[in-house]
């Protein structure tokens, strides 16, 4: 596995095994003459939604797993995905969330974002001013670096998400839980320390 900071050969049995909690790792396989890149879903893994990482025992009802999107720090990957599918669990996009992943679609998801992804570029864009454009373009080239244009282009996709991201990230640091109810004229607006504030950094009487 290239992303491991572990080297070392392994059948693909322990392979899966050592990858259940890294899903977004890419491992080579020999194919008899020199090694190839493969997916992990390829070799059998499934990335289990709910339950605690564990797979949910009606995993193979109401058509089974399924293949989504995933953008992660080290690229674009596709991932079978093992939906919770018990009685009462929740809506794909809220396992999603719960696993932290960012869904495209609330209704049917097929394409979701990590959070250290969307952590990553928020604090690129602020930093280095990375556009979503140049962004997306470099997970491209992260994934595949000699044929790109064979990778899911995510732009338009992340360029939404990102966005949704910084405003559900504002409710968060603005406290508040449930952004249907009314909210107070500036309530997401940071004050600025430096500017005057009287009776703050600055005497009532100046």
């Amino acid at each position: 596995c290239h992303d491991c900071d572990i080297t070392g050969l392994l059948c693909v049995e322990c392979l899966l095994a050592s990858h259940r909690f890294m899903p977004f790792h890419r491992p080579s396989l020999w194919n008899g003459k020199h090694f190839q890149q493969q997916a992990l879903h390829e070799l059998g893994f499934m990335l289990p939604m709910g339950h605690n990482g564990r797979v949910c025992p009606h995993v193979h009802g109401q058509g089974g797993p399924q293949t989504i999107v995933i953008m992660d720090i080290n690229g674009i990957h596709e991932v079978s995905v093992g939906w919770c599918r018990c009685a009462g669990a929740p809506t794909a996009a809220k396992q999603l969330f719960n696993n932290k992943l960012f869904p495209a679609s609330m209704a049917r998801p097929r394409t979701a974002f990590t959070f250290r992804v969307l952590k990553l570029f928020h604090m690129l864009n602020h930093v280095s001013r990375t556009t979503p454009w140049d962004f997306a373009g470099t997970m491209k080239r992260l994934t595949d670096n000699i044929d790109h244009q064979g990778v899911p282009d995510l732009y338009k996709t992340f360029k939404v998400v990102q966005r949704q991201w910084r405003i559900v990230r504002t409710w968060k640091r603005s406290g508040i839980r449930d952004p249907s109810t009314r909210r107070k004229p500036g309530g997401l607006v940071f004050p600025c320390v430096s500017c005057p504030l009287p009776g703050v950094n600055l005497d009532t009487d100046w």
